[in-house]
């Protein structure tokens, strides 16, 4: 809490919804852009709170990245591969 930390956009999966919708779904909402989702790269469980996390790769469709929500988020970048 209070840290700022760089992070890929993230939420709950909403009943019906698949890990891949809700990538697509956070993304909108988190940053304002469309995309699709292209491949789900894998999942794991947080060692401390038991939580399974899903890893989606997705690509731009439209739009223009910009904190949609600002409450929750301070900055946007789209970055490459290679800077991850």
């Amino acid at each position: 809490e209070g840290e700022l930390m760089w992070q890929f956009p993230a939420g709950g999966i909403e009943d019906g919804e698949t890990a891949e919708q809700a990538a697509v779904r956070e993304t909108l909402e988190e940053t304002g852009l469309t995309v699709e989702a292209v491949k789900l790269l894998g999942e794991r469980v947080h060692p401390k709170t038991g939580r399974l996390l899903s890893y989606t790769a997705c690509s731009p469709v439209e739009g223009e990245a910009r904190v949609a929500d600002d409450d929750e988020l301070d900055a946007i970048a789209w970055v490459t591969l290679a800077e991850i």
